[in-house]
């Protein structure tokens, strides 16, 4: 269930707690203490995009294996990515790839799980997105203005606030902000509703609600007046009307960034990040090109090449992106052979991911797949140590105990290491 429909019906869920395992727990494997980034941005590429034909291309391949794009030099010599990606390649001083990443759950639910929670899929299980953890830890943060600390672009489909309960997961914004009648919706109350009649509501409820408490000291109650309070705050924070009024942003900008619902939702995440929302998932789906690949990425990646590189590019204009860490993944790669029907298949043992900003060090490539871009050829990356690492930048401990929505402490992560070349 979506955090919108949380506030906007009241759903009850329980309070998450926080421990940490030690005073040691902020200690990485660079033995550096120190938060480097406040924010994040998850682009999600649900389906599994290709990384031979994006961020590890394949020259001197097989044909069936290089397929049909050449690479390209970008702005760090000896760094080449697919011709597809000709603004991202000018944006490479600020990009970290990973093109070792690997995990062994290669269909969508299992794969977007572990990619997306850094937990291995369990059936019957859901644990917390990365998302949803940052938000609980930060939750206080943005308390006054009715922001949420986790916003998803449109939503995030899968994981969400998971063990933590419903409580934590996205604020949703559904829709396209590049349309003309775009707008986030149940910010404002009706035409007929004044602010005088919302604030006699509200001050009834939270009366009723002390009364009730002085009976019974319920849980669900104290969360259920959590939701409430924020959903007031948000019909009246100009704060928020403003950040996700996407119309006040010059026209300039909105076409630098593409007047497509990939390119907006991008920006509109920028213009959250600079009010201080600490995590956004931009969720961009239609990555499963098992047929016909080469004209879908076609269509497909210059919207991602024209949103991301400005996305870069802009948070590095206003001095944010030091204090923003911008991750690109999906569930998997794809295969390394082009299949009978044009296309490629599922591959989750060796792909690709883009980390940006957040103190981490750009215009580098770590890790390696093998010539065809099917296994690891050195430095392999799991889940857990992309994660561990996230956190770790953030400022969140990996080893931190959280209670879940039924009562039990479990850490944020249950393995992994910081990968020491990001900083270095």
């Amino acid at each position: 269930m979506r955090r919108r429909c949380c506030l906007q019906i009241g759903l009850l869920g329980w309070l998450g707690g926080t421990r940490i395992a030690g005073p040691g727990a902020l200690l990485n494997a660079a033995g550096d203490t120190s938060r480097r980034a406040d924010n994040a941005i998850l682009i999600w590429l649900g389906g599994g995009p290709s990384h031979h034909d994006t961020l590890d291309p394949k020259p001197l391949a097989a044909a069936e294996v290089r397929g049909e794009f050449n690479p390209i030099e970008t702005s760090v010599r000896g760094i080449r990515i697919a011709e597809t990606l000709p603004r991202l390649a000018q944006q490479m001083r600020h990009v970290a790839i990973l093109r070792a990443v690997s995990h062994r759950q290669a269909a969508h639910e299992p794969g977007s799980a572990y990619m997306i929670s850094g937990h291995r899929f369990r059936p019957g299980h859901q644990y917390a997105s990365v998302g949803a953890v940052v938000g609980h830890q930060h939750q206080q943060r943005l308390q006054a203005s009715g922001l949420s600390s986790y916003m998803a672009l449109p939503d995030e489909t899968i994981r969400g606030g998971g063990h933590l309960g419903v409580r934590f997961n996205p604020f949703s914004i559904p829709g396209d902000p590049s349309a003309a009648d775009f707008q986030v919706q149940d910010l404002s109350m009706p035409a007929d509703f004044s602010r005088s009649r919302l604030l006699r509501r509200r001050a009834l409820s939270q009366s009723v609600n002390r009364e009730f408490s002085k009976v019974r000291n319920s849980p669900v109650l104290a969360a259920n007046e959590k939701y409430a309070t924020q959903a007031y705050d948000l019909i009246q924070s100009s704060r928020a009307q403003q950040a996700l009024d996407i119309n006040r942003e010059p026209s300039g900008m909105r076409d630098r960034y593409g007047r497509n619902a990939l390119g907006q939702r991008m920006l509109l995440a920028r213009r959250l990040i600079e009010v201080g929302v600490p995590f956004l998932t931009v969720r961009d789906d239609g990555w499963d090109d098992h047929r016909n690949i080469f004209p879908s990425l076609k269509q497909r990646l210059p919207l991602l090449d024209c949103g991301l590189s400005a996305l870069i590019e802009d948070l590095h204009d206003r001095g944010l992106l030091d204090r923003t860490l911008v991750c690109v993944a999906g569930e998997f790669g794809r295969t390394a052979r082009i299949n009978a029907t044009a296309g490629r298949d599922h591959w989750s043992q060796a792909f690709s991911v883009a980390l940006a900003g957040g103190g981490v060090g750009g215009g580098q490539v770590i890790g390696a797949s093998d010539a065809a871009g099917a296994f690891p050829q050195n430095r392999p990356v799991t889940p857990e140590e992309l994660y561990y690492s996230v956190y770790t930048l953030l400022g969140i401990a990996p080893e931190t105990l959280l209670m879940t929505s039924s009562g039990r402490e479990v850490p944020i992560l249950q393995e992994g290491e910081f990968i020491p070349e990001l900083t270095s």
